[in-house]
């Protein structure tokens, strides 16, 4: 059975989607994906939403295809099946926290996780504004993600 990669943001219609997409593709690319899925939530998101215009641009310009996500609320299933659920900043983290208090060992920031910054927990959130600053989420997420793929 394969391990579940949760990834976890506030509306799931920008940072988490663009994680899961670039996460598939670099399981794939270091084969492994055998042993690891991803999927993706938010803690506040619209079931059914689609991902931001920018979003779905901005990973298009890298050969990722997220036109067809749709946005999830993170449930008491998904916290249960995860493997590890990865965050986007430690507000959803708490968020998190607050209600599924068993799940505090499998709980992380995505750059907690990667071991990237001991002073910034945080990817940036990028909604609302311009295509430089979803280009410039994506670059942050990829970055951290190749950190974390090595610690798994």
């Amino acid at each position: 059975m394969k391990k579940e990669i949760l990834f976890v943001c506030t509306g799931n219609t920008c940072r988490s989607p663009i994680a899961e997409a670039l996460c598939k593709r670099m399981l794939e690319e270091r084969n492994m994906d055998n042993d690891y899925s991803c999927c993706s939530a938010g803690v506040y998101a619209f079931e059914g939403d689609n991902a931001s215009y920018e979003a779905v641009l901005v990973a298009k310009q890298e050969s990722l295809d997220i036109s067809n996500h749709y946005a999830r609320t993170l449930n008491h299933d998904m916290v249960k099946n995860a493997y590890i659920i990865l965050t986007m900043t430690i507000n959803h983290k708490r968020m998190i926290l607050d209600v599924y208090p068993e799940a505090q060992d499998k709980v992380f920031t995505l750059k907690e996780f990667a071991e990237y910054s001991k002073y910034d927990n945080d990817v940036t959130d990028p909604f609302g504004m311009g295509e430089e600053a979803y280009a410039a989420c994506f670059r942050e997420v990829k970055t951290v993600l190749l950190k974390m793929l090595d610690r798994l």
